[in-house]
C-alpha cells in the first residue's frame, strides 16, 4: 500500500470514527429484567436512527440506579443513566469533599417513574415485623433495592439478615425455605413476577399504618412516596379489585453536565430535544406502561435540571392533554379530600407528584360525563 493510499485510508477511518462517536450516546441501566433497562430499550427503539445515524442509543447494563450516579460521574464512556432521586444526598453525606458539588456535575433530564418496593414472601408473612431477625434477599449490594429496603427496615427498627441473590436464585431459595422474603425495587409491573401465581403460596407483603408500630408509618411517608401495587399490574398474584400498599422512590434519567459547547454536551442537548419532542410515542401501548404516567415537567427536590431540558420546557407554549384546566381542578379537589380524610396535612411536592401520575392515568379512563 502506497503512502498516499495509506493516508487516504487513515483519513476515512478517522472521519468514520468521528462521525460514529459524535452521534452516539450511552445510557446505563440495571439488569436485563429490570424496568429501568426496559425503559432504556424503549428509548433506543423510539429514538435510535439506523438510516441516518443522526442519533444512536447504546444501552449498557449496570449494577443499579444507585451505582449509576457514581458511574455517570466517573466512568469515561457513560453519558447518562437511570438513577434514584434519593442518592444525590446520600453521596454527599458519604463524602462531602468528593461529592460536594455533585448536583452541578450530575443533573436530571426528567423524572421517568416511581419505583415501587415489592416485598414477596409466603402468605404466613403478613407484615414487615414478621421478618424480624430473618433472612431477606436484597438483590444486588449496590442496587436501589438494597439501599431502599435496608433504609425501610432501619426506619421501622426491624433488624434482618440481608442476603444478596439474583432473582432466579432468590425464587429457588424461598421455595426451599432458605430465605423468608425477597425484596425488589422497580416500576410495576416487574417482568420478574410473571411466572408466579397464587398457587405458589406467595404474596406481596403490605406496608400500612395498621400493621406497623405506632409512629413508624409517618416516618416512612417522610422519606418515601406512598404507592400501591394493583391487580392490573399483577393479575396472577393480586386479586381482582385488590391493592397492596407499599412505598416508592423517584427514578430519573440523569446526565453528566459537560461544559456548554463541548461535543458531549451537544450530543446530550440533541438527545434531550429529540426525547422530549417524541414523548407521545413512548405512551403507545407497545411501550412499557410506566411511560403513560410520565410528567416531563415534574420537579425533583435537591436536583438541578439539565439546561437543555429546562429550555425545552420553557419553550412550550401550549399545555399538554394532561394539563387541562378541568383536570387540574379535579386533581386539587382529590388532594384536598385525601388530606382531610387521612388527616395527613399538607403534602410534600414529592407526594403530590406521586399521586399526580396515578391520577392522570385514572383521568384518562373517565368519560366526560363521569368526571363532571
Amino acid at each position: 500500500m502506497s503512502g498516499a493510499v495509506a493516508q487516504e485510508v487513515n483519513q476515512k477511518y478517522q472521519e468514520e470514527k468521528r462521525q460514529s462517536n459524535s452521534s452516539t450516546v450511552t445510557i446505563i441501566g440495571s439488569s436485563t429484567s429490570s424496568t429501568f433497562t426496559k425503559l432504556i430499550e424503549d428509548i433506543q427503539n423510539v429514538l435510535d436512527d439506523p438510516k441516518t445515524n443522526e442519533l444512536r442509543i447504546l444501552p449498557i447494563l449496570g449494577r443499579g440506579a444507585s451505582q449509576n450516579v457514581h458511574d455517570i460521574l466517573f466512568l469515561k464512556g457513560i453519558d447518562m443513566g437511570v438513577v434514584d432521586s434519593g442518592f444525590l444526598q446520600a453521596y454527599k453525606e458519604k463524602d462531602p469533599v468528593l461529592y460536594g458539588n455533585i448536583e452541578q456535575r450530575v443533573q436530571y433530564v426528567a423524572k421517568l417513574l416511581n419505583s415501587e418496593l415489592h416485598m414477596l414472601a409466603p402468605k404466613s408473612v403478613t407484615s414487615f415485623e414478621d421478618l424480624r431477625g430473618k433472612k431477606v434477599n436484597l438483590w444486588k449490594p449496590a442496587s436501589v433495592t438494597a439501599a431502599v429496603t435496608a433504609g425501610v427496615f432501619k426506619l421501622l427498627d426491624i433488624e434482618i439478615q440481608p442476603v444478596y441473590l439474583d432473582t432466579d436464585a432468590a425464587f429457588e431459595a424461598m421455595k426451599k425455605g432458605e430465605i423468608a422474603a425477597m425484596a425488589r425495587m422497580g416500576g410495576a409491573p416487574q417482568a420478574d413476577y410473571d411466572k408466579i401465581t397464587v398457587a405458589d403460596g406467595w404474596h406481596f407483603v403490605p406496608l400500612t399504618e395498621a400493621n406497623l408500630a405506632p409512629g413508624k408509618f409517618n416516618k416512612l411517608m417522610g422519606a418515601y412516596l406512598p404507592a400501591q401495587l394493583r391487580n392490573d399490574q399483577y393479575p396472577k398474584i393480586i386479586g381482582e379489585n385488590e391493592t397492596v400498599s407499599t412505598i416508592a422512590s423517584g427514578i430519573m434519567l440523569a446526565v453528566y453536565n459537560w461544559p456548554e459547547g463541548s461535543e458531549r454536551y451537544q450530543k446530550l442537548d440533541a438527545f434531550t430535544r429529540k426525547f422530549f419532542d417524541n414523548i407521545a410515542r413512548f405512551r403507545e401501548d407497545s411501550r412499557h406502561p410506566k411511560w403513560k404516567e410520565i410528567n416531563l415537567a415534574a420537579e425533583v427536590p435537591g436536583w438541578v435540571r439539565f439546561k437543555p431540558a429546562q429550555a425545552w420546557l420553557d419553550g412550550q407554549k401550549t399545555a399538554s392533554t394532561t394539563d387541562q384546566p378541568e383536570m387540574r381542578t379535579a386533581f386539587e379537589r382529590f388532594l384536598a379530600d385525601y388530606s382531610a380524610k387521612t388527616n395527613s396535612g399538607a403534602l410534600t411536592n414529592a407526594q403530590r407528584d406521586a399521586f399526580y401520575g396515578q391520577f392522570v392515568k385514572w383521568w384518562q379512563t373517565q368519560s366526560p360525563k363521569k368526571i363532571r
